[in-house]
C-alpha cells in the first residue's frame, strides 16, 4: 500500500514539474534579460514621469503670450509638439491656435508651417479627411528651403499611414504605397543629406530595396548624430535599427532584440503615448508564454492609447489584444487540464488512504502503529485539495478580470468590431465554474460516500438537503464541505464559489435554522467523517 502511494506521489510531482519545462526562448545576448527587468521596472514609475511632461508644458504655458506675435507662435507650435506623441487632442488644439496666430500675423512662412505641423499630426491620429483638407489649404507653389521639406515629409507620413491601414479597400492602398514612394523620393531630393530626414528616408528605402547593409550604415549615421542618447529621437532610432532586421531582414538577433527593449525603455522615460517599439516588445514576449510580462506590457500600451487618444492606434492595436485575450486564455485552459489531472491524482491518493484506513481497522496493533501517521496524512491531503480549489477558482477569477478589462479598454477607444470581437459574455468562466464544481463534488464525495447521508441526518425530517438530478452537492452542501476542509471564512468561501459573502452567511443561517441538533453535535457528525 505504501509502495503504491509513493508510485501516487511521484506521478503527480512528474505533472507539476512537466509545466515548467519545455519554455521556448528569443535571441538575445548578455543584456537581454536585464533590459526587459528594466523595462517591466520602467513601467511601475510613468507617473514619474508624466510629472516632468506636465512640468514642461507648464513652463511653456507661463510665457504665453510672447512678446512678439511670432514668439506667442511659436510658443503654441512648441506646446503641441510636447503633446503630439502624449495627447492627441491637446497636439490639435495648439496646432490650432499656431495656425490663427500666424494667419492674424500675416506672415506666410508662418501659416504655412503651422498648417503642414496641423496636417501631420491630423494623418498620424488618423483624421484623414480633415488633414487632406489642411493639405490642400496649403499654397504648394509657395514652399521653398526647410518648409517644402516638412510638406515633403508630412505627405509622406499621411501616405504611409494610409496604406498601412488595413480598413483601407485593397486597390486603395496599393495607389496610397505609390503616393507615398513619390514623396519619399520627392522629400530626398529637396533635403539636407546630413538631416535626419533624409537619413532616415534613405535608410528606409534601401532596406525595403534588400540592401541591409546600407541601410545600416546609414542609421549609424543618424545614431552619430544625435547627441541626446535618452532623446525620443534616439528612440526611433533604434526601432528602425531592430525594424531593418525584424521587419525587412525577417531575421531577429539579440542585437536587434536589444534595439528594441532601449528604444520602449526611452519611450517610456519620455512619456511617450505612442509607442510603437512597446508593441513589437509584448509581440515577442507573448510568442515563447511570456504571458505575464506580455501581459504588463499590454496593460500599459492600451492605457496609453487612451491617454493618447488616437483612433488609428487603437484599431491598430485591436489584432495583437485579439492574440495576447487567445493567448492567455489558451494558458489557462492548459492550466486547468493541470490542475484536473493533479486533482484526480490527489483524489487517487485519499482514496487510496481510506482504503488503507479500513485495512487497518480490521487489525487492532496496526492501528496503534500507524494511527499518527494516518492523521497526519489525512489532514495533508484535505489540505491539498483545497489548495487545488483555490487555484482552479482562481484562474477562472482571472479570467473574468481579463476578459472585462479588455472589453472596458477597447470600449473607451470606440472600436464596435474590437468591442464585439471581446465582449466578455462570460460564456468561458460559467463554463469552467461548471466544470470545476462537478469535478470538486466527485471527488469529495469519492474521499466521503456518506457526506450527504451524515448532514441530512443532523437536520429536521422535513428540512432535509436533497441535490438536484444535474448536480451531485448543493450550494449548502459544497459550503459545508469546504469548512470540512478547513475554509471557514465567508470572505473566502465566497470568492471560491463565486458568489457574494451575504450569500454565504444567509445559507449558513438558514442551515442552522434547519438543525436538528445542536451546532457542537453537528461539528463533531461532520468533523467526524
Amino acid at each position: 500500500m505504501m509502495r503504491k502511494c509513493h508510485v501516487i506521489i511521484l506521478l503527480l510531482a512528474i505533472v507539476v514539474a512537466s509545466s515548467s519545462c519545455h519554455k521556448e526562448t528569443l535571441p538575445h545576448t548578455e543584456r537581454t534579460r536585464g533590459l526587459v527587468k528594466e523595462l517591466l521596472t520602467k513601467l511601475d514609475s510613468t507617473d514619474v514621469y508624466a510629472a516632468k511632461k506636465e512640468k514642461e508644458v507648464e513652463l511653456l504655458k507661463k510665457r504665453l503670450p510672447g512678446e512678439t506675435i511670432e514668439e506667442t507662435y511659436s510658443l503654441y507650435y512648441d506646446i503641441a509638439m510636447v503633446f503630439s506623441h502624449n495627447v492627441a487632442d491637446s497636439a490639435i488644439m495648439y496646432l490650432e491656435k499656431a495656425v490663427q496666430v500666424a494667419q492674424l500675423s500675416g506672415i506666410d512662412s508662418l501659416s504655412q508651417e503651422a498648417q503642414i505641423g496641423l496636417a501631420a499630426q491630423l494623418s498620424e491620429y488618423g483624421y484623414y479627411l480633415e488633414a487632406h483638407e489642411t493639405f490642400a489649404s496649403v499654397a504648394r507653389e509657395k514652399l521653398t528651403g526647410k518648409l517644402l521639406v516638412r510638406y515633403y515629409r508630412a505627405m509622406e507620413l499621411f501616405y504611409s499611414n494610409k496604406y498601412t491601414d488595413y480598413n483601407e479597400p485593397g486597390n486603395l492602398r496599393k495607389k496610397y504605397r505609390e503616393q507615398y514612394n513619390i514623396y519619399r523620393d520627392s522629400l530626398l531630393m529637396v533635403a539636407d543629406t546630413m538631416s535626419i530626414e533624409y537619413l532616415r528616408g534613405i535608410e528606409r528605402k534601401e532596406a525595403r530595396a534588400g540592401n541591409y547593409a546600407r541601410a545600416r550604415r546609414y542609421n549609424d549615421l543618424r545614431l552619430s548624430i544625435l547627441e541626446d542618447h535618452h532623446s525620443a529621437a534616439y528612440a526611433t532610432c533604434l526601432y528602425d535599427r531592430f525594424a531593418i532586421a525584424y521587419l525587412y531582414e525577417r531575421k531577429l538577433t539579440g542585437e536587434a532584440f536589444d534595439d528594441l527593449l532601449q528604444s520602449a525603455i526611452l519611450e517610456v522615460e519620455n512619456n511617450n503615448q505612442d509607442i510603437a517599439s512597446l508593441l513589437r516588445v509584448e509581440s515577442l514576449l507573448n510568442s515563447i508564454n511570456e504571458v505575464e510580462a506580455a501581459k504588463k506590457i499590454s496593460d500599459y500600451y492600451f492605457s496609453s492609447l487612451q491617454r493618447l487618444g488616437s483612433k488609428k492606434r487603437v484599431v491598430d492595436g485591436v489584432e495583437q489584444t485579439i492574440k495576447i485575450n487567445d493567448s492567455n486564455t489558451r494558458l489557462i485552459e492548459k492550466k486547468n487540464r493541470q490542475l484536473w489531472v493533479a486533482i484526480t491524482l490527489i483524489s487517487i491518493l485519499l482514496i487510496s488512504f481510506v482504503q488503507a484506513l479500513l485495512k487497518i481497522n480490521r487489525s487492532r496493533l496496526k492501528i496503534i502503529g500507524l494511527k499518527n501517521n494516518l492523521e497526519r496524512s489525512d489532514r495533508i491531503s484535505k489540505s491539498y485539495i483545497g489548495v487545488a480549489f483555490r487555484l482552479y477558482s482562481s484562474y477562472i477569477k482571472r479570467l473574468d478580470v481579463f476578459r472585462t478589462k479588455i472589453h472596458s479598454s477597447l470600449r473607451k477607444g470606440h472600436v464596435e468590431q474590437a468591442l464585439e470581437l471581446t465582449s466578455p459574455s462570460g460564456e468561458i468562466a460559467s463554463e469552467e465554474r461548471r466544470e470545476l464544481f462537478q469535478n470538486f463534488d466527485r471527488a469529495f464525495v469519492d474521499i466521503f460516500p456518506n457526506y450527504i447521508e451524515v448532514v441530512n441526518s443532523c437536520l429536521k425530517p422535513d428540512q432535509k438537503i436533497v441535490p438536484k438530478r444535474t448536480e451531485i452537492l448543493s450550494n449548502e452542501l459544497r459550503i459545508l464541505a469546504l469548512i470540512k476542509l478547513g475554509i471557514e471564512d465567508n470572505t473566502e468561501i465566497a470568492s471560491m464559489l463565486h458568489c457574494s459573502v451575504k450569500t454565504v452567511q444567509n445559507l449558513r443561517s438558514i442551515l442552522k435554522a434547519r438543525l436538528a441538533v445542536t451546532e457542537e453535535q453537528f461539528k463533531n457528525a461532520i468533523s467526524g467523517l
